[in-house]
């Protein structure tokens, strides 16, 4: 494609981006204005609706006041003559119309004294009477009936006797539309929320414009009809209780206008696409005449690309084309300096190869130390012979090349070994995840706050050495009267220990369910856990069970730390002992059960070995005694979840910064009495 078909391609392309963007602001605009127009429309005539509503509204009330104030028509109402009060209402001449009058009388009982033109249901709705009747003037629209809609007035009057009722006149709501309809010179209807006529200017108009009107909605838009075009506009009508009783349409015939502004928008649009192919074509001819010279300059550089230098080029001058002139007679120039070119290039390729030949040195500097110092004897070595310079740089250039690949060759085996290693290492990553997935695990199956209980307090807290441990603690209610808790230490560290202290807690606990007796709870775990421990793993452990209403202590010690009862007054002293093996041991092992009493206040101190074999960064073991003289630093009143807190921050102090060496585990259970009232922690 010629250069000047696509500079004419491209400018028409813009052309018709342009003449579109200008077509959519413009109907953009158009629209805009449109929504504008129809807002103040809407709101105009809703602002004159209203304002004729309050006119047909007023005449009525000053009637209710012509009313009030005649005695005869007073008398006539309270007599319920029917008859006498269209004669009294006719002689006011208050009507001014050749309907007849529209009344009614409501006593307070909402009992329908005397009324005329009044369909079925009275001409308010209750909560409008309740508001006549308590002293408000109420006036507006109601829609009486499927098809007809009133503009209505009442007012509470009082007769010579005492007595109170409401009057209410009203009368059709066709001449309020009939009177905006003349306003604003249009076809005007008035439907009801169901879309059934009301009243209406045109009933043909209105049946021929099949309109569908949603009532509530302010509406316009335009339709043709009978080769017209109408702006229909729609705006909700609101009744004399505030609520929608229907919509006014009205069609106003804006057919001149509206076939005006079509006509000169489409005038415009021809005149846009008739002035942008006018200027496509004069651009297209101005390219044509313009590139002329252009392409014989192009013939002539063809043909000294084939080597004839014959052709000259008449055109002369500092354009372009001038200057592609300039170019070819430098063209030819270049030809004749292309032998002095190539001698040129030969002396330099003997400087090339000095060159490449010192790089070559620097080169082999990058290798092995061994084969940097045969390949510069081989550079030496071949410097006398005679031999070609580029023949032996290139049979250098191969050796070195060799070279390069076996070192490449050896540091692509170390990187595999390094994949490897990063593989293994990835593993290793891996299986810490799942390490730390196994600890958050371990911790979730120990025992949650436990339950604000007025008779006791119970708090335990675990610290493993390594990412799982094999210690833990459990305290649930056995029943309502009953808790049983337990601090354990499984033999071993790490993974198995965690499996092995999971399988201990699960069976202890499901089996205290059934045996209310620690010695035959401990008795039935040993049988079940020494029946197949093929790992030879034990558990050293503390049972209890404790009445929450005498604080009776019944428990069995399996070669577990021995407690620490703290009374009330601060007295610490150790639990006995009952001498029992470590469970998982040996099977059918008979354990002792002891007990002991608790008093209100008082309080267990249960912990792992984790504690007492603490060790400082001298070697030190922290020992029974330390954790004994710090839980006589008034343990006795420290707050449950503080005890196990206060241990552990007695540990690391003493620690310095060395290691964890075993699991940290304590559980503090604290006794209130069975009739104490709820404590606080």
């Amino acid at each position: 494609m010629l250069l000047r078909t696509r500079i004419t391609l491209l400018v028409a392309a813009g052309f018709v981006v342009l003449v579109g963007c200008f077509l959519g602001l413009l109907v953009l605009r158009d629209r805009m204005e449109e929504d504008r127009l129809s807002n103040v429309v809407i709101l105009g005539q809703g602002a004159l609706w209203r304002e004729i509503v309050t006119v047909q509204s007023a005449t009525l009330e000053k009637s209710l006041d012509t009313v009030a104030g005649s005695a005869s028509l007073m008398a006539s109402l309270r007599s319920t003559d029917r008859g006498a009060t269209l004669a009294a209402l006719n002689g006011l001449d208050i009507f001014s119309d050749t309907t007849p009058p529209i009344y009614e009388v409501v006593a307070e009982d909402r009992e329908v004294l005397v009324a005329n033109g009044t369909p079925g249901r009275g001409l308010l709705d209750a909560d409008s009477i309740d508001r006549v009747f308590a002293g408000q003037n109420v006036s507006g629209l109601r829609q009486v009936s499927a098809n007809q809609i009133l503009v209505v007035a009442a007012r509470r009057v009082t007769f010579s006797d005492g007595e109170q009722a409401m009057l209410v006149l009203g009368r059709d709501a066709g001449a309020a539309v009939r009177r905006f309809a003349a306003s604003i010179e249009a076809t005007t209807t008035l439907i009801t929320l169901r879309g059934v006529l009301a009243a209406t200017t045109n009933a043909e108009a209105w049946r021929k414009a099949g309109l569908v009107i949603s009532p509530r909605q302010p509406l316009r838009e335009t339709v043709a009809l009978d080769g017209r075009i109408f702006s229909v506009t729609s705006i909700p009508v609101p009744d004399v209780s505030g609520g929608t009783v229907g919509a006014l349409v009205s069609m106003v015939d804006n057919t001149e206008g509206i076939t005006n502004a079509q006509g000169i928008r489409r005038a415009g649009i021809a005149v846009s696409l008739g002035l942008s192919l006018i200027g496509i074509i004069g651009l297209n001819m101005f390219l044509w005449y313009s590139f002329r010279p252009l392409e014989r300059a192009i013939d002539v550089l063809q043909a000294l690309s084939r080597g004839d230098t014959s052709v000259t080029l008449e055109h002369q001058g500092k354009d372009e084309i001038g200057r592609i002139a300039a170019a070819v007679v430098a063209f030819r120039a270049n030809a004749q300096a292309l032998a002095e070119t190539r001698r040129q290039r030969e002396r330099v390729r003997r400087r090339q190869e000095v060159v490449i030949s010192a790089e070559l040195q620097a080169l082999a500097d990058a290798i092995d130390p061994t084969d940097r110092e045969e390949v510069l004897a081989l550079l030496r070595s071949d410097t006398d012979t005679g031999e070609d310079e580029l023949r032996r740089v290139a049979r250098v250039l191969h050796d070195l090349s060799r070279r390069i690949v076996e070192q490449h060759t050896r540091l692509s085996a170390m990187v595999v070994e390094l994949r490897e290693a990063l593989i293994t290492k990835t593993k290793l990553a891996g299986l810490q995840q799942e390490l730390e997935i196994a600890a958050q695990v371990q911790l979730a199956i120990l025992p949650k706050e436990f339950p604000p209980n007025p008779r006791i307090a119970v708090h335990g807290h675990m610290t493993p050495a390594r990412e799982v441990g094999g210690d833990f603690y459990d305290y649930f209610l056995i029943d309502d009267q009953t808790l049983g808790f337990v601090v354990a230490d499984v033999s071993g560290k790490g993974v198995p220990a965690a499996l092995f202290m999971a399988i201990s807690r699960t069976l202890l606990r499901s089996t205290a369910l059934f045996e209310r007796s620690p010695s035959s709870s401990v008795r039935r775990l040993n049988d079940l856990l020494a029946l197949e421990n093929e790992q030879m793993l034990f558990v050293t452990l503390f049972y209890g069970v404790i009445d929450l209403e005498s604080g009776k202590v019944s428990y069995v010690n399996a070669g577990h730390n021995l407690p620490y009862k703290i009374t009330q007054a601060n007295a610490v002293s150790i639990v006995p002992s009952t001498r029992g093996m470590a469970v998982a041991v040996m099977e059918g092992f008979v354990y002792q059960e002891g007990e002991l009493t608790l008093s209100p206040g008082d309080t267990l101190f249960l912990y792992t070995d984790g504690v007492t074999e603490a060790f400082d960064v001298d070697g030190n073991a922290y020992g029974d005694d330390r954790l004994a003289h710090l839980l006589t630093e008034d343990a006795a009143h420290w707050p449950v979840p503080e005890t196990p807190q206060r241990v552990l921050a007695s540990v690391r102090a003493f620690e310095r910064g060395a290691p964890q060496a075993d699991d940290i585990t304590c559980l503090t259970l604290r006794y209130f009495g069975g009739s104490a009232r709820r404590h606080s922690l």
